[in-house]
């Protein structure tokens, strides 16, 4: 138990570099899209999209796109999309779930 959760500090400290080596604009959607997501599910899973994430900002970069033509003209729009494929019941889905249920 000790080992893991070692090694998933030291995953997440190399991740923190790779965001901070972006360019600013996909530094700031990437802090901003990190920030958004961890509201409404934590996890290992969430974790791996973010570090997908963090993947296709890095070659998109690379590539010399701007964030616009990554994310497109609403990046809330970009976030939930992703979200929508987030292998655990995310906050959000309790709660549509317990508002759906509160009226059978």
């Amino acid at each position: 138990m000790f080992k893991k959760m070692m090694q998933e500090k030291r995953e997440y400290r190399a991740y923190k570099k790779r965001v901070n080596k972006l360019p600013q604009e996909y530094r700031k959607a990437m802090k901003a899209i990190e920030k958004y997501m961890w509201n409404f599910a934590k996890g290992s899973g969430m974790f791996e999209i973010l570090k997908n994430i963090l993947e296709m900002f890095e070659n998109s970069a690379t590539d010399g796109l701007c964030i616009r033509d990554v994310v497109g003209d609403d990046i809330a729009e970009f976030a939930d999309s992703l979200l929508a494929e987030f292998p655990e019941e995310t906050w959000m889905d309790k709660m549509k779930k317990k508002l759906r249920d509160s009226i059978e």
